[in-house]
């Protein structure tokens, strides 16, 4: 199963759910082709829905997920990236890639809900 991705132009919020196991390869193709979708907008912020995910992946995984954020930082600098997790490790893990991603001018937050990631994504900053 592949991350699913919706854009909500009205709310200008991209969400993305991840299925149980996640690799590099979808990653970078859901960023790909919500970069192609004609409803994509750079200033939309994001909610990634890890709930559902087995954190198998590691390090190796966020160091390459933020290689690609680099590489494409013209579509996702000056955004909201709202985490929702809802388990330690998954939570552990998202505060380390947080830690990872801070130089990209994308401000990183973890939520144990998708209304505590909306009401923040909402805030002004």
């Amino acid at each position: 199963m592949k991350i699913t991705y919706k854009i909500d132009k009205k709310r200008k919020i991209v969400t993305e759910t991840w299925p149980e196991k996640v690799t590099i390869e979808d990653y970078k193709d859901v960023k790909l082709r919500e970069f192609s979708d004609p409803d994509f907008s750079t200033e939309y912020d994001v909610i990634t829905d890890i709930r559902n995910v087995n954190m198998e992946f590691n390090e190796n995984l966020i160091e390459q997920i933020v290689v690609f954020m680099k590489k494409n930082s013209d579509k996702m600098k000056n955004r909201k990236s709202a985490i929702v997790a809802d388990s330690p490790q998954n939570v552990a893990k998202s505060l380390f890639f947080g830690q990872k991603a801070r130089n990209l001018n994308v401000k990183i937050s973890v939520f144990s809900s998708p209304d505590a990631a909306l009401k923040w994504i909402k805030e002004n900053w």
